[in-house]
């Protein structure tokens, strides 16, 4: 039986030997992902206004102009929005899966920088396919209101943690694994996550900055709660030894 101050208290205690190498890791991971959902914050609506000038509302020529523009600026916002939905697919979600590694690894000792890459590694187009149907199903949960997506959010919380174990795990399996492992389990998941909410306050308070030196000790302590899931999917039957480790070690 995992308690919230177990965990964070592991957490603490294994960070201490490697904080600064994890620090490096969230920065790039945060700058990188940050980069890639950022790309549509660039577009900015025309003034429409502005071709009006010297013109009349029954201007035929000014209502094709604006038409036109109208066309051409929803045609691009699309395009932004596939090229930011694509980029998170290929770039930032194996960045966060390589992250997710990272911490895994870090909390058995074996602390390599190399670790955050490996979302790129094994079966990578698998880990591609099944981290943008997280996203995805998350976000259309999330359409519905925003409860749904927060519940759907916690029952996909360990599916980043298995595929940086076995990479080759479908896409239906690992939404089973993470769906069984995680029932009885969201709500104290939901608070363990709520309690570093003072921490991430205190963070951006220090202009914002001082988030980047919370997340080392937040991803620590989820590669605990993982430790925990894991055991519990095992001793359940939910997984085996064989099908986790059946892809990177």
């Amino acid at each position: 039986m995992w308690t919230i101050g177990l965990l964070k208290q592991n957490a603490w205690n294994s960070l201490k030997g490697y904080y600064w190498t994890a620090f490096l890791v969230c920065l790039l991971s945060s700058l990188i992902m940050s980069m890639v959902g950022g790309g549509t914050g660039m577009l900015h609506t025309p003034t429409i206004g502005m071709f009006m000038d010297g013109g009349t509302s029954g201007d035929a020529g000014a209502a094709l102009a604006i038409g036109a523009l109208i066309v051409v600026y929803l045609l691009i916002f699309a395009a932004a929005l596939a090229l930011g939905f694509a980029t998170s697919a290929f770039l930032g979600n194996p960045i966060f899966v390589g992250q997710c590694s990272f911490f895994r690894k870090a909390r058995q000792g074996d602390v390599d920088f190399v670790h955050m890459f490996e979302g790129f590694g094994g079966n990578y187009m698998n880990t591609v396919k099944v981290m943008f149907l997280r996203m995805l199903y998350t976000f259309l949960w999330s359409l519905l209101f925003l409860i749904p997506g927060i519940i759907k959010g916690l029952e996909y919380t360990i599916i980043p943690y298995l595929m940086t174990e076995n990479p080759n795990l479908s896409a239906d399996r690992a939404f089973e694994i993470s769906r069984r492992t995680m029932n009885g389990e969201k709500g104290k998941c939901f608070l363990f996550q709520l309690s570093f909410i003072g921490w991430f306050l205190l963070g951006t308070l220090a202009c914002g900055v001082g988030v980047f030196f919370v997340m080392p000790y937040y991803e620590a302590a989820m590669a605990e709660f993982y430790a925990c899931m894991r055991a519990k999917a095992i001793a359940q039957g939910i997984t085996t030894e064989e099908e986790l480790s059946g892809g990177i070690a």
